[in-house]
Parts: structure tokens; sequence; C-alpha cells
């Protein structure tokens, strides 16, 4: 089985007293050619998750928790993906 590493989001589940939008960040491995509907070990196609971000508040500029949990998620596939070729 060939898999591919790829980054994941999706909404999180935070109290209703909190305002705002918050999000989750996935860096996950999948089976090759697959798109898993949700970050969840459960999840067809995924094959493991390697990290996640959780409760991350999305702002309005790049310095938000999420855009620079995406930013990191990015760096960290591209690590994968460069030892993955060697």
């Amino acid at each position: 089985m060939q898999t591919e590493y790829t980054i994941m989001t999706a909404s999180a589940k935070m109290p209703a007293s909190c305002w705002g939008i918050y999000k989750r960040v996935a860096l996950v491995e999948v089976e090759k050619g697959m798109e898993p509907k949700m970050i969840s070990e459960r999840a067809k196609g995924l094959v493991r998750i390697v990290r996640t971000w959780e409760k991350l508040n999305v702002g309005t500029t790049d310095k938000c928790a999420y855009r620079r949990a995406l930013t990191e998620a990015q760096a960290e596939l591209a690590k994968l993906n460069t030892g993955e070729n060697q």
C-alpha cells in the first residue's frame, strides 16, 4: 500500500460561551489517491494522524494561531515529503 502525507483542516468543538471561529489542523498519512472526510483514525483511507493542532483561533492576520499552525504544518509536510523520496 502506497501512502502520502497531506494537511487537513476542520472546525473545532468549542463551548457555546466562546465567541469567534476556531479550527483544528492535522498532518495525516493517507492511502495514495484517497481523501478522508474527517480527521479521525476511523476515517476511510486514513493510515495515521501524524500531528494535530487543536482549538486554534482564526483571526484576520497571518499572526493568528490558525495561520501559524498551518504554516508549521506545511513546513513539516515538506520535511516528510523530502524524507520519503530519499
